[in-house]
């Protein structure tokens, strides 16, 4: 279901025609003083209802306020009612530009030094909440700082059938309520629900332009703390797919000379806010995280004095959103990336990839590890949450690792910006789908929406909204041998034993145990992490010190709760060598014999 976000902060009020008696003049500052009570009441079908109770107060003796003006940046405004102490208001309604405008003539002309003239407006507005997918999104438009706003209160009612609160920012301070200073910050946003699903397909391009065989990979939707992947369908099959340091999954092709290949992934994504319980991500070498890169250079002066100013995720979070100011324009002509150095140079001139690399280097020189997630950010309104990379209209975000929890927490101060201030510092949301990660380096890997065959205009990555995800793999890991069928005793046999995942799931920890008999040899590897259609080796040698020993071996591999057996012969070393060797050197004296008596008989006689 597609779905429209409001401006966070639009106009406020515009009181006019105000009336002096006996003659006119026009508004200013600090003739009136406006108190609002607005309550949002959405209906299960999504509709809000949205009732304004505003108390305007004369802070002069001779002037009274005539009409009440509001602009609201939604054209899908209907149902609109008002009425004050005279009886009902008929509403003045235009629309232009995406906007609505209602002007209020009022009944009551009140005038006198604190006199008050209260009044009620009610509408029903459509774009205040929508479902998407299985998540109701709630956004509430915030307010402008206006020196004759005296209170401004929020209330929000939902129904039951939106499912628990996933989230709220700001939470509600004291009676459920809003107070007009939360509303300056940008609104209200909540969602309801627990998990988004989507379908993602992406198409990948590879060519190999050398005349030698080469390895070459692309990069898979990975598995992320808020983000789990099933790969439903992958052909052609990858030899294997490795895991980097930053947890990309990265399928492994061997292409031949001068061959092209095209390979279709269709994938199931899951969104969470949180991550599993006890979910954690060792950062084991954190110095990788704050070096400086291209794009990322956070060893540049003013970059380092920035860091000195702004020394935590959250101030640097807010001074990217502030500084910078993002240019919809640029983004329609292919832009180039500037880097967090070309950032401050041109703040004005910013999308998404200047938002990010500025984070990062300013938190890296600030010695808070940092990367960059490159993915697909579902939207309706490109206006408030703008995707700016160029290949398939991508987005990105940084992420930083907080030590405490052990996590790499994702924010977007690109949409922070866009969005007039909402908070996604403290949560993300349902719509941001990683599909690569760069923290060891600042441009690789590519991601999904990048491997374009030449010319191709077509659309690679493809997203939609889906109500199941697959069931949990049984059976995923699947055990086979790289070893001899027959050995030889009094010589180590020597094989490997080859673990693959079968599936296009993640297996989140394999313990693998690998014995065998009856020279007892037992090897025992704990991997984290195996990836859709990923491959492990585990060399295995097992000694056999008698050179007479005839019968038959086995080794045993148990990879969590399934066991596989595979047997061998072991052959004594005089039947193997010896014998051979005995029997060669017979037939090689033999031989010799024979062309020695040969020679003989053939030698001519003398004459």
């Amino acid at each position: 279901m597609k779905k429209k976000f409001l401006t966070f902060v639009y106009s406020f009020i515009c009181l006019f025609g105000y009336l002096v008696i006996p003659h006119s003049y026009a508004v200013a500052a600090g003739e009136f003083q406006a108190d609002y009570d607005v309550q949002y009441a959405i209906a299960p079908s999504g509709t809000a209802i949205v009732t304004q109770n505003v108390t305007l107060t004369n802070k002069l003796t001779n002037l009274y306020p005539q009409k009440y003006s509001i602009v609201i940046d939604s054209q899908k405004i209907k149902n609109v009612i008002a009425f004050d102490n005279g009886g009902i208001v008929t509403p003045q309604i235009s629309q232009k530009d995406g906007k609505t405008e209602i002007i209020l003539p009022f009944n009551d002309k009140v005038v006198g030094l604190g006199k008050q003239l209260r009044f009620s407006l009610r509408y029903e507005n459509t774009e205040i909440a929508q479902k998407n997918g299985a998540i109701w999104e709630v956004n509430i438009p915030g307010v402008a700082n206006d020196p004759d706003l005296a209170t401004y209160v929020v209330s929000l009612r939902t129904p039951p059938t939106f499912g628990p609160n996933a989230y709220m920012s700001p939470p509600a301070s004291a009676g459920n309520r809003w107070t007009k200073e939360q509303m300056l910050q940008g609104g209200i946003s909540a969602a309801y629900g627990t998990t988004q699903i989507f379908d993602v397909q992406v198409s990948y391009f590879l060519e190999n332009p050398t005349i030698a065989p080469k390895t070459m990979e692309i990069s898979l939707p990975p598995d992320t703390a808020m983000q789990k992947v099933v790969i439903k369908s992958l052909d052609p099959k990858p030899k294997t797919v490795l895991t980097d340091r930053d947890g990309n999954w990265l399928a492994q092709y061997d292409l031949l000379p001068a061959q092209r290949l095209e390979i279709q992934a269709i994938a199931a994504v899951s969104i969470s806010l949180r991550p599993p319980t006890g979910y954690t991500q060792e950062l084991t070498e954190p110095d990788v995280y704050k070096r400086p890169l291209k794009y990322w250079e956070s060893q540049n002066a003013d970059i380092v004095s920035l860091s000195r100013t702004y020394t935590t995720p959250r101030d640097i979070y807010h001074f990217v959103v502030g500084f910078l100011t993002y240019d919809y324009k640029r983004v329609s002509q292919t832009p180039i990336r500037k880097g967090a150095v070309g950032a401050l140079v041109t703040p004005k001139n910013s999308i998404c990839m200047e938002f990010t690399d500025l984070f990062i280097a300013i938190a890296r020189a600030a010695g808070i590890p940092s990367r960059e997630v490159i993915g697909y950010a579902y939207t309706t309104n490109p206006r408030l949450r703008p995707l700016s990379l160029v290949s398939d209209v991508l987005h990105s975000w940084p992420e930083y690792y907080d030590a405490g929890q052990k996590l790499w927490i994702p924010i977007d101060p690109t949409w922070a910006n866009t969005t007039g201030g909402v908070n996604y510092f403290d949560k993300l949301d349902y719509n941001h789908i990683a599909l690569s990660i760069h923290g060891q380096a600042s441009t690789y890997p590519y991601p999904a929406g990048f491997y374009k065959k030449a010319g191709k205009n077509s659309k690679d990555v493809r997203v939609e909204f889906s109500d199941t995800f697959p069931a949990p793999a049984s059976h995923q890991l699947a055990v086979s041998f790289a070893f001899p069928p027959s050995v030889s005793s009094g010589f180590a046999a020597k094989g490997s034993v080859i673990v693959e995942n079968t599936s296009g799931e993640a297996v989140s920890k394999a313990l693998v145990s690998v014995q065998s008999a009856p020279f007892d040899v037992a090897l025992v590897q704990t991997f984290a992490a195996i990836p859709p259609y990923a491959k492990v080796s585990i060399p295995v040698s097992i000694p056999l010190p008698s050179y007479f020993m005839k019968g038959k071996g086995m080794i045993t591999v148990a990879v969590n709760d399934q066991t596989t057996r595979y047997d061998f012969d072991i052959e004594p070393l005089v039947y193997t060598v010896i014998i051979p060797l005995f029997i060669i050197a017979v037939v090689l004296i033999a031989l010799a014999f024979i062309s020695m008596r040969t020679s003989i008989l053939w030698k001519p006689r003398k004459q």
